[in-house]
Parts: structure tokens; C-alpha cells; sequence
């Protein structure tokens, strides 16, 4: 999954989903021989981190996906989520 995809993609309703669209754009990216790595990467996010993660990779690309931003900020809604932002992870 591309940059310009995820910019026009409907918004993921479950974390499965969100998750699988980061590990579609890393394979995308990186090659096939990625997908495990992202998938233990990525795996472990929540919901909210997950939309965050899609929403910036669209902005990089200077296509943002306004719906995207709009349900990631509203994901991020825990401590936790908040916390590892601070630290400038996803």
C-alpha cells in the first residue's frame, strides 16, 4: 500500500485492519521479505497509535487524509498512546 493509497483510504475500523495497512505499506516499501518483521513491529499497536502511524506516513507524502488525522486523534486517547508519542515513537 502506497503513501497516495492510505491518503484515500476509508478509514480502518478495527486495529487489525489499521495494522494491516501500516504492514501492506511496509511490504510496499521495504519488499515481501519484510512482512514479518513489520508485522512484529507493528503488531503490538493500538488502535489509535495505528491511525496515527497511517495518518503521518499520507501528511509525509504531502497528501493528508483529513478523516484519518481526525479519527487518529481521536483514538489517542490513553496514557499510554500519549506517552509513547512524547517520546517521538509512531
Amino acid at each position: 500500500m502506497t503513501a497516495e493509497q492510505i491518503a484515500t483510504m476509508a478509514v480502518p475500523a478495527t486495529r487489525e485492519e489499521a495494522v494491516a495497512a501500516l504492514v501492506e505499506h511496509d511490504v510496499a516499501k521495504w519488499g515481501e521479505e519484510e512482512r514479518e518483521a513489520s508485522q512484529r513491529t507493528r503488531g503490538d499497536l493500538s488502535l489509535g497509535l495505528a491511525l496515527n502511524a497511517l495518518a503521518n506516513i499520507a501528511e509525509l507524502d504531502a497528501t493528508k487524509n483529513k478523516a484519518l488525522r481526525k479519527a487518529a486523534n481521536a483514538a489517542l486517547k490513553n496514557k499510554s498512546d500519549r506517552k509513547v508519542l512524547a517520546q517521538g515513537r509512531d
